[in-house]
């Protein structure tokens, strides 16, 4: 029974994103990412800083993937995802892209790798974990680091009230099965790593979203990124009612 509820909920969401990568579904929430661009530039310079010669593994390789992004930087990519459809579109573009023979794209569960152990320097993605089995994720990416990789993840928070009523409005842009990470998901982690580093963001800043396109957009987003650093510093409990958290594994443990 187990494992057909585990397989009934891998299939829901390999089929969500068939759909979303076919029709661009969340293309009207589009404004809302435009705020995310101080974890996007801390997320891009830590993959800038470790691509060169590295093997990377990439969780979710959609249209925003950065397998292209790592290859011109030195790194060999392979790319995993749950849907068909992303698989497809990414190797078409792959042809049409510098360094194809750096990148590899394959559809697969991240829940149960099919890479023998210690193989990656770095494993990454974003918006990905919370679609998961965290217990498996966290073992398989453990698992398939090698002792001294490293793991980066984007991943939204799950505590602030605003942002869940807003998810409870608009559930048909998200799978049943998503779950926001809470404080008990990052000190789990610990189990599997031995070091986790969390990087709070987006708290006031949500609140740029209606200057998105707008000549005061890039004021009022940095008046509002810097005074979530400074709440995130002075009041270190309100991290955990950030939208965002960045989340650096390393020191892996080997499960036996």
């Amino acid at each position: 029974m187990e494992t057909d509820t585990v397989q009934s909920r891998i299939e829901r969401e390999r089929e969500f994103h068939n759909k979303e990568f076919a029709d661009s579904e969340r293309a009207k929430i589009n404004s809302v990412y435009f705020i995310t661009r101080n974890s996007t530039k801390w997320y891009e310079n830590f993959l800038e800083q470790h691509a060169q010669g590295s093997h990377v593994l990439e969780y979710g390789c959609g249209p925003n993937s950065y397998a292209f992004w790592l290859a011109q930087r030195g790194a060999q990519v392979v790319g995993i995802d749950i849907s068909d459809t992303a698989i497809e579109q990414m190797r078409e573009r792959s042809h049409q892209r510098p360094f194809p023979e750096r990148v590899s794209f394959q559809r697969m569960n991240a829940e149960e790798l099919d890479f023998p152990a210690n193989t990656f320097d770095l494993i990454c993605g974003r918006a990905i974990l919370h679609h998961l089995d965290l217990v498996k994720s966290f073992s398989e990416i453990a698992r398939t680091l090698k002792p001294t990789g490293q793991a980066i993840f984007v991943e939204p928070l799950g505590h602030n009230p605003v942002i869940n009523a807003y998810r409870n409005r608009t559930p048909e842009l998200r799978t049943e099965d998503e779950h926001p990470l809470m404080t008990s998901d990052l000190k789990m982690a610990e189990k599997y790593f031995g070091k986790v580093e969390a990087h709070y963001f987006h708290l006031g800043s949500l609140a740029a979203t209606p200057f998105v396109g707008k000549k005061l957009f890039d004021p009022v987003l940095n008046m509002l990124e810097a005074t979530d650093q400074m709440i995130f510093k002075v009041l270190p409990f309100m991290r955990k009612h950030a939208w965002a958290v960045v989340l650096v594994f390393s020191q892996p443990r080997k499960q036996s």
